[in-house]
């Protein structure tokens, strides 16, 4: 546990002191499926450090109407740098983790020499309209109509998208269906889970991993063209069923990072690193040790 800025941030570091060392960002729900299929892969070469950021799983809980936005977390990732004296390092941030470290790397410049984006979320207008469609298909087979032709009309809606429009009701409410297509294999949905169960974690902390809803509405506000911005190398992976980071948010990359580098990977959904995990730490770590200086 480490105090900063008024929380407990629970930490896992893994791999030598002397290693490159590397930030995870998770996403809404927390990293822990992440260290489980990473640490040991990537800290053959790299120092992986992954906090459960504030209000998330072991980190301690957000007060009843505690702060909680955007730069609170980027302060709080500054903070635990300084606090483990940490110069620079990299930066690995997957699915509302890579909105984040758009800000991240560009406002602290210093502390970052290199990006990783894990099938970001740098959109959630662009994302929902691309799975939208989709949802209202499988709602078809359900014989949900209603939701079905919800699901197309925001998918077509004239104006822009925002957290008001509740579409995770929609991708909640396809329940089983929904983590399904999170995977390319339906196999690796169920492993997914698996690893989650075998925590044994207490239901309340699980709970806290939903606490970052409350960050939802930024996600709606575009970081696509501030990408142009970013001054460190940056790999972008993405997996070919993946739906958060559809086909339009990787031609923005290609567009406003003409240097960046994408690896995709072929067998994977939105968990490349637990569906693909050999090529995904290989991969990474390649990125992460030829820019850490």
């Amino acid at each position: 546990m480490v105090a900063v800025n008024g929380a407990e941030l629970y930490v896992e570091i893994h791999g030598a002191e002397d290693a490159p060392p590397v930030l995870f960002i998770h996403g809404h729900g927390g990293g822990f499926h992440y260290v489980k299929y990473q640490a040991g892969l990537l800290s053959q070469d790299l120092r992986l450090i992954a906090p459960d950021q504030r209000g998330v799983l072991r980190s301690s809980a957000l007060p009843p109407g505690g702060p909680l936005d955007v730069p609170l977390l980027l302060a709080d990732f500054e903070a635990l740098r300084q606090h483990l004296g940490i110069d620079r390092w990299a930066i690995i941030a997957h699915s509302a983790g890579g909105h984040y470290a758009v800000d991240y790397a560009i406002n602290h410049p210093a502390s970052v020499n290199a990006v990783v984006f894990d099938c970001p979320c740098w959109d959630f207008d662009v994302s929902d309209r691309y799975r939208l469609p989709l949802f209202g298909r499988l709602y078809d087979e359900l014989g949900d109509s209603e939701r079905a032709e919800r699901c197309r009309m925001l998918a077509s809606s004239p104006r822009p998208l925002t957290a008001d429009d509740r579409t995770y009701e929609l991708a909640f409410g396809l329940g089983e269906r929904f983590l399904e297509l999170s995977f390319h294999d339906r196999r690796d949905a169920r492993a997914f889970q698996r690893v989650g169960e075998q925590a044994d974690f207490p239901p309340e902390l699980w709970e806290r991993g939903s606490s970052h809803g409350a960050l939802l509405p930024v996600l709606y506000d575009s970081r696509l063209k501030r990408l142009k911005e970013l001054t460190q190398p940056s790999l972008l992976i993405h997996g070919v069923d993946d739906l958060a980071a559809p086909p339009m948010a990787i031609d923005a990359y290609r567009a406003n990072v003409p240097d960046g580098r994408i690896a995709t990977f072929h067998r994977s959904g939105h968990f490349p690193h637990a569906e693909e995990p050999a090529r995904y730490a290989e991969v990474v770590r390649a990125f992460v040790t030829e820019h850490a200086s």
